[in-house]
């Protein structure tokens, strides 16, 4: 798998509040490091199975590469510092998203080159801001968060548990009460609230 990294199972739920998966979540485990930051993601009205971001100063890019027994299987295909070669777009990061490269005039691009200059300008590409501030967790051996987010205007919750063990996780999404969410990634969260031609079809 690209860069060394184990493709990973994960579930994902959103709501404005999720309090009582919340709680759920801290009567399970305590609470671990808060991880904060600010990304941007590249979601394209074609596709849901790629997740492009830029978060401190690298376009990291997973894939989705499975769905079993309604988790997602996603894997890291590359990450790579900005400024991005061009043909890294071309060849790579415009073929995930399902959409034909339009012709770029640089040889590298910044991300404001890339949002500004290519996704800003293209009909099927959005680039949307994301600050998120994450609580961790750890719940039967899988790794979990509960996070506040705020995207496209809204400002959501979203807890996630995720491992590589398909097993345990089935068991951390019924401890916390989950198995009657749908399980909702980045890109398919994000084209919800951006709606238009990017809805979910």
């Amino acid at each position: 798998m690209a860069n060394g990294s184990e493709a990973r199972f994960e579930f994902r739920v959103w709501d404005d509040r999720l309090d009582a998966v919340g709680d759920r979540l801290r009567a399970l485990s305590e609470a671990g490091e808060v991880r904060e930051s600010a990304e941007t993601y590249v979601v394209s009205a074609a596709v849901l199975d790629a997740n492009p971001k830029a978060r401190a100063d690298l376009l990291d890019i997973k894939v989705l590469v499975g769905v079993r027994d309604g988790f997602e299987q996603w894997t890291v295909h590359r990450k790579v510092e900005f400024p991005v070669d061009a043909v890294v777009l071309t060849d790579e990061l415009f073929p995930l998203l399902g959409l034909t490269p339009p012709p770029l005039e640089r040889e590298t691009y910044s991300l404001s080159e890339l949002v500004g200059e290519v996704v800003a300008t293209h009909p099927d590409l959005a680039a949307v801001d994301v600050t998120k501030r994450r609580q961790m967790h750890t719940v039967n051996a899988c790794g979990a968060e509960i996070s506040e987010v705020a995207m496209a205007g809204r400002a959501l919750q979203t807890v996630a548990v995720e491992s590589t063990d398909l097993e345990v996780l089935r068991d951390a999404r019924r401890l916390l009460g989950l198995d009657g969410y749908d399980n909702v990634s980045y890109p398919r969260a994000i084209r919800d609230i951006l709606g238009g031609r990017f809805a979910v079809r």
